[in-house]
Formats: structure tokens, C-alpha cells, sequence
């Protein structure tokens, strides 16, 4: 059997560098008889923006992340705004309880990737702040 795991390695060695690549955060591979599952969790993204003298600028950029798996019921910043850490930035509804989803650092909120009322993920992305 420790052949078929080193082929297994081989192809997430070479998978997930792609799916990142390319944006995914899910995917499923046939194997064998089933199915592998990824799911790749969020990382510190950079976001590389090009102007018209073709000269790159990297923005670093820390992502806020859902609590827990439920629906984000709220955002109570407005991208844009500068927030400080651990300033609430809206709510994740598990059933009856109210989570807070806070700002894992300081910074300007430059973009939420939810619509409000949507069904998010475990530790899903849901603002994207870049840190002072």
C-alpha cells in the first residue's frame, strides 16, 4: 500500500498549488471506487493589481473568517471603513445562537465576498481587510 499513498501525495503535491492557483477552495477526485473531498482552507492572500505602466503592486491582505457553519445574517461595516481588531464585523446565525464575526487584525475592510442571508462554511472567508 505505500505505493498507491505516494502516488496520492504525488498528485496533492501538484493539485492544490493549481486549485490555489486558479481560486478553488473545493474539489473532488475520483479514486479508485470513491471520492476524494479537498477542501483547502483559507490562507493570507495577496492580491496583485496591475496599473497601466505594466509595473506589479501587491496588496497583502488578511482574510475575516466565519466562526462557525451557518448563514452570515449581517454585516455591520461597510467596505472601505478602517476597523481595529476584534471590531465586529457582522453575524453568523448557528440556529438559535449569534455569533460575532470579528476583524482578525487592523485594517481597511476592502471587500465582503457574502451577500448577506447566504449559507457560509466553517472558517469561510467572508471580509477581506488589508492590515495596516
Amino acid at each position: 500500500m505505500p505505493h498507491r499513498n505516494n502516488q496520492l501525495v504525488d498528485m496533492l503535491t501538484s493539485l492544490v498549488p493549481r486549485m490555489r492557483e486558479h481560486g478553488m477552495v473545493f474539489c473532488d477526485v475520483p479514486l479508485g471506487e470513491g471520492q476524494l473531498k479537498i477542501e483547502l482552507s483559507p490562507q493570507k492572500n495577496a492580491e496583485i493589481l496591475h496599473n497601466t505602466t505594466s509595473a506589479e503592486v501587491v496588496i497583502q491582505t488578511v482574510d475575516a473568517l466565519s466562526p462557525e457553519m451557518g448563514i452570515f445574517s449581517e454585516a455591520v461595516v461597510e467596505e472601505g471603513l478602517h476597523v481595529a481588531q476584534n471590531t465586529i464585523l457582522g453575524f453568523v446565525d448557528v440556529g438559535p445562537l449569534r455569533l460575532a464575526l470579528e476583524a482578525p487584525v487592523a485594517g481597511t475592510v476592502l471587500l465582503c465576498l457574502m451577500p448577506v442571508n447566504s449559507v457560509v462554511g466553517y472558517h469561510q472567508p467572508i471580509f477581506r481587510i488589508q492590515p495596516d
